[in-house]
C-alpha cells in the first residue's frame, strides 16, 4: 500500500491494468454463458473453451513484438482504444446470435486478449525502472492481488448485470468496451514518465530455433542458480499442473449444462467454480511472508499436484461438490505463492531488453500444455464424464511423480 501511495507511475499503471482485468473477467464469464445459452450445444461450449486459450500459444511472439516496440508508453495506451472498439462491434451484433456472429466474437475474444499480453509485456520494463529493485516483489503481489480482486469482482457483476439486464450481451460487451477506454485514459496524465531504461544487447540472434534455445537455456539457468531445482522435472510437474487446472473450468462448462452444481443455475455455477479458483489465488496472494510463502518452488508444485490428485479422486468416488471445489481452492491457493517469486526472479535478473519475451517465454513453457489440455478435455467429456475424471486423476499422480525425480534421464 506504501508503494502505491508513493509511486505515481506504479498507481497509475495498477489502476489502468485494474480496468482492463476488471473488464476482461467480467466479459470472459459472459462470452461461455452466451455460447451455452444461446445455443445449448455442449460442442459450442467446447469451442468457446478452446477460443480462450488460443492466446497463449501467441504469448512469445508478443512478448517478442513488445520488446521491440520502441515507444512502449504510446502503445500502451493505443492499445485499449483498440480493444475498446473491438468491443463496441461485439456490441452491435452480440444480440443476434448466429454461427458467423459467434465466430467473429470468437476472433474479437483472441485479439483483445493478445493485446492483453502485449500491453502486459509494454508495462514490464516500465515497471523495473519506475520501481525500486527492493519493492519489485511488493510491486508484484499488489498488482497481482488487486487483479485478483477485480477478476473475483469482475465474473461476479458479470453475472449479475446480465441478469438485471436480462441476458443482454450487448449491455456487456459495451461496459467492457468502457473499461478499456478507462484503462488508457488513467495513463494520459504520466504518458511523459511511461519510459524504460534501454539496454543494448551484445548480439542479435537471427535464428528462430537459436533465440527459443537461448532462452530456455537462460530460463533454465536462472531456475537452477537461484532455486537450486532441476529444471526439466519441475517444468514436466507445473506444464502437467497448469493443463489440469486449466481444463477444470472448460470440464465444468461442459458437465454443468446437464448436472447442475449444489443447485444452482448454469451461469450460478460456472461463477461458483470460478470464485473458488480466483478467490484461492487470492487469498494466497494475500501474504509473501507466510509458511507456504517460504517453502521451496518445488514444494508447491509438488502439494499443487496432490490437491488436483485428490480432486480427481473425489470425482471418481462420487463425493460431494463440496470437496472438488475445496481442493481446486487450495490447488490455486498454492498456485498464488508462486507467481510473484517467478515474476520477481525475472525482474531482479533480466535487463530490460529482453524482460518481455523472457517472461512470455517463461509463460509459454508454463503454459504450453494449457491449450492442450482445454482441447482434449473438451472433446472427452461431452462423452464420457468417467472417462474425463480417469485421465485426469492420472495426469494428477504423473504430475506429483515428476517432483519425487531429483534427474530425468
Amino acid at each position: 500500500m506504501h508503494l502505491i501511495i508513493k509511486n505515481k507511475v506504479y498507481r497509475h499503471l495498477l489502476l489502468s491494468r485494474i480496468l482492463d482485468n476488471l473488464g476482461a473477467s467480467l466479459y470472459n464469464i459472459v462470452f461461455v454463458v452466451y455460447a451455452a445459452t444461446c445455443f445449448k450445444s455442449q460442442i459450442i461450449v467446447s469451442i468457446a473453451n478452446i477460443t480462450m486459450m488460443i492466446p497463449t500459444l501467441f504469448s512469445l511472439l508478443v512478448g517478442i513484438r513488445a520488446d521491440k516496440t520502441k515507444q512502449k508508453g504510446r502503445w500502451l495506451i493505443t492499445c485499449g482504444f483498440v480493444q475498446a472498439s473491438l468491443f463496441t462491434l461485439v456490441g452491435f451484433i452480440i444480440n443476434k446470435p448466429s454461427l458467423l456472429v459467434f465466430a467473429i466474437v470468437c476472433l474479437v475474444n483472441i485479439i483483445s486478449d493478445c493485446l492483453s499480453d502485449y500491453a502486459n509485456g509494454l508495462r514490464l520494463p516500465i515497471l523495473q525502472k519506475q520501481v525500486a529493485k527492493e519493492d519489485l516483489v511488493s510491486a508484484y503481489a499488489s498488482s497481482q492481488f488487486a487483479i485478483y480482486v477485480c477478476n473475483l469482482l469482475g465474473q461476479t457483476l458479470g453475472i449479475w448485470l446480465l441478469t438485471i439486464a436480462n441476458q443482454q450481451f450487448a449491455f456487456i460487451a459495451f461496459i467492457n468496451a468502457l473499461s478499456f477506454i478507462l484503462a488508457s485514459l488513467v495513463l494520459l496524465p504520466i504518458r511523459q514518465d511511461l519510459t524504460y531504461q534501454h539496454t543494448a544487447l551484445k548480439e542479435e540472434i537471427s535464428s528462430s530455433s537459436k533465440r527459443g534455445k537461448d532462452l530456455f537455456l537462460q530460463v533454465k539457468t536462472i531456475f537452477q542458480e537461484q532455486e537450486s531445482v532441476h529444471f526439466i522435472p519441475l517444468l514436466l510437474s507445473i506444464m502437467l499442473i497448469n493443463m489440469l487446472a486449466s481444463a477444470m473450468t472448460s470440464i465444468y462448462n461442459i458437465i454443468l449444462l446437464k448436472k447442475p452444481l449444489l443447485g444452482l443455475s448454469y451461469s450460478q455455477g460456472v461463477l461458483m467454480v470460478e470464485v473458488a479458483m480466483i478467490g484461492g489465488l487470492l487469498v494466497g496472494s494475500l501474504s509473501t511472508r507466510d509458511y507456504f510463502a517460504k517453502r521451496s518452488l518445488k514444494t508447491l508444485v509438488s502439494l499443487a499436484g496432490v490437491m488436483l490428485l485428490l480432486t480427481g479422486l473425489s470425482q471418481l468416488f462420487s463425493l460431494p461438490a463440496i470437496f472438488s471445489l475445496l481442493f481446486l481452492f487450495i490447488t490455486c491457493f498454492l498456485s498464488g505463492k508462486v507467481n510473484p517469486k517467478l515474476n520477481a526472479l525475472l525482474l531482479s535478473q533480466l535487463p530490460s531488453q529482453v524482460l518481455a519475451r523472457v517472461s512470455s517465454f517463461l509463460t509459454l513453457l508454463f503454459t504450453l500444455s494449457a491449450p492442450l489440455g482445454v482441447v482434449i478435455f473438451s472433446f472427452i467429456t461431452p462423452f464420457s464424464e468417467k472417462l474425463t475424471w480417469l485421465l485426469f486423476t492420472g495426469l494428477a499422480f504423473l504430475s506429483v511423480f515428476f517432483t519425487t525425480q531429483k534427474k530425468l534421464s
